[in-house]
């Protein structure tokens, strides 16, 4: 069972308020069990910030505010083509690999997202309360946003500013947002990769090592669920393994290590 099929069947266990609370209630209604702290599903509470919650719940926080924001960032530029939607369907089915019926549950969270009048940066602003204490994966979401939004071709001046914008308000520096966008370069480009693995070129031949075997680390699957991502972004993190062994290999040849 997906991390959509643990909160359909009631699995969604953490205190949920603010707008990811308000949009799943909307959208999913009395098929989940949502704890709003006032007695009626998707309220808009205050969330309490992150308070120990179990793996699954963090994995299940991190999809639901990554449905939520593309929804918003498909949406920057005014409209959400059919292509953003087809596009969004494909990203779920061919990274994410969900089942038909997960991304019909997606499929209703993004349009309930899509036609909220909550702020993309109400959002970020609550995943940097949840999960603030693990920037790297707030990183990743970042990644992820700009992969959705190229995934029809393009990457409209509108949602790169959207996209900065929600990297600003989940407490993330330009920096920050660098290091994501540098996945997407085509490599061959000695500051992205330097960007990648989180250094500057300043940085010794050790600590460019250490921070490659960190990242390494970092991306096994194993890690990756129990901070925060669950099995759906294996395929995301094998691209991120290949950005991140290409920085590295590009990096060892500038410096002939």
């Amino acid at each position: 069972m997906g991390l959509l099929g643990t909160i359909i069947g009631g699995g969604l266990g953490m205190l949920v308020g603010g707008p990811i609370g308000a949009i799943i209630g909307g959208a999913l209604g009395s098929n989940i069990n949502i704890k709003t702290g006032t007695g009626h599903p998707g309220a808009r509470t205050q969330y309490q910030g992150h308070t120990g919650n179990s793996s699954l719940q963090d994995q299940q926080t991190f999809m639901l505010a990554m449905i939520s924001l593309a929804a918003k960032v498909a949406k920057a530029d005014g409209k959400v083509t059919s292509d953003e939607v087809r596009a969004f369907d494909h990203f779920l089915r061919d990274n994410l690999h969900m089942d038909p019926q997960e991304r019909q549950v997606a499929a209703r969270i993004f349009n309930e997202a899509r036609d909220s009048n909550i702020p993309a940066e109400e959002f970020a602003r609550q995943m940097r309360q949840v999960m603030g204490h693990r920037q790297d994966r707030l990183r990743d979401l970042i990644s992820l946003l700009m992969m959705i939004a190229m995934a029809d071709g393009h990457f409209h001046p509108a949602e790169e500013t959207m996209i900065r914008s929600i990297a600003s308000n989940m407490g993330l520096r330009d920096a920050d947002y660098e290091a994501a966008a540098a996945m997407f370069n085509p490599g061959h480009n000695l500051s992205a990769s330097y960007s990648v693995l989180g250094v500057t070129d300043s940085a010794t031949d050790h600590e460019v090592k250490k921070a490659y075997r960190n990242l390494a680390r970092e991306y096994h699957p194993d890690v990756l669920a129990s901070k925060g991502m669950g099995e759906e972004f294996q395929t995301f993190a094998e691209d991120k393994m290949k950005s991140i062994n290409g920085a590295y290999d590009e990096i060892k040849k500038a410096r002939g290590m």
